[in-house]
């Protein structure tokens, strides 16, 4: 059992109660840690049902990450010194999502990557006055950032250029004495989820093509983080720790024959003009 008796925890993300960032919060806590939110202001009737008779919850604060000023404000805000951060944040107008990257805007581009990339350092840059040495921070990522995904489009992008980042601010953290790793996690339905086009269809082929043939849950996500952000990785940095069952280790999907059409059946290719 790992034990967080008297760690403090900042975590940023929590949207409804099917959120990753609210299966971490509730994992920190049931190890003995207490939370802080940082919430954006159009989720805070969901907030408010969440944090009801939770003991744990230390006290919640609205944040836009991206607003620099706000971000000031919430570590001015908070006080003492914490242990854990948590950035579960990602954002792409659904302008972005619902047609070929080619078509993706200059400021659809920005805003993805202002929200789900940029978004980490703004955050650790603040952190660093409150984080105690030896402390963790922790990002989510997806196997979109490595590979194409359909209906991911420039969140894919997002999510490489935040993969990066984990390793150049593990670089510039770590001689302080904090880490910061990633997870990258398999496709889970949340509120975030929704807006990506076809994802059921990418549940469904995950968990036909995973090793594990399931998709993963916000608990298995939480239960890695719990580890990423205890003390039994004092040693990792700089990581990203895959949870999706496996699907990212495999090349070829099982049952190939029954997905590929044959050539016999397949329609000829249309002659050269």
């Amino acid at each position: 059992m790992i034990n967080l008796q008297g760690k403090r925890a900042l975590v940023f993300g929590v949207a409804s109660e099917d959120s990753i960032a609210w299966a971490i919060a509730q994992k920190l806590a049931q190890a003995g840690a207490t939370v802080t939110l940082g919430y954006q202001k159009r989720f805070l009737s969901r907030l408010m049902q969440l944090v009801k008779d939770k003991p744990w919850i230390e006290s919640w604060v609205e944040c836009d990450v991206t607003v620099e000023e706000d971000v000031k404000k919430f570590f001015a805000t908070v006080k003492g010194r914490y242990d854990v951060l948590v950035h579960a944040i990602a954002f792409a107008p659904a302008t972005a999502l619902q047609k070929p990257i080619i078509f993706t805007t200059a400021e659809d581009f920005a805003t993805a990557l202002n929200v789900s990339s940029y978004s980490l350092i703004r955050l650790t840059h603040y952190a660093m006055s409150v984080l105690n040495k030896g402390s963790s921070v922790l990002t989510l990522t997806y196997l979109g950032g490595e590979r194409v995904v359909p209906g991911y489009r420039v969140m894919g992008t997002a999510k490489a250029a935040l993969e990066n980042l984990v390793r150049e601010l593990a670089a510039v953290v770590g001689p302080a004495g904090h880490r910061i790793n990633a997870i990258s996690a398999g496709p889970i339905r949340t509120l975030a989820a929704s807006g990506v086009p076809g994802f059921d269809s990418i549940l469904d082929w995950m968990a036909h093509s995973a090793p594990l043939k399931r998709n993963v849950t916000q608990e298995d996500v939480a239960k890695a983080a719990l580890f990423l952000l205890s003390d039994l990785a004092s040693g990792v940095t700089g990581e990203i720790l895959h949870v999706d069952a496996g699907y990212h280790a495999v090349g070829v999907p099982p049952d190939l024959d029954k997905i590929v059409v044959p050539k016999a059946q397949a329609a000829p290719n249309p002659p050269m003009p």
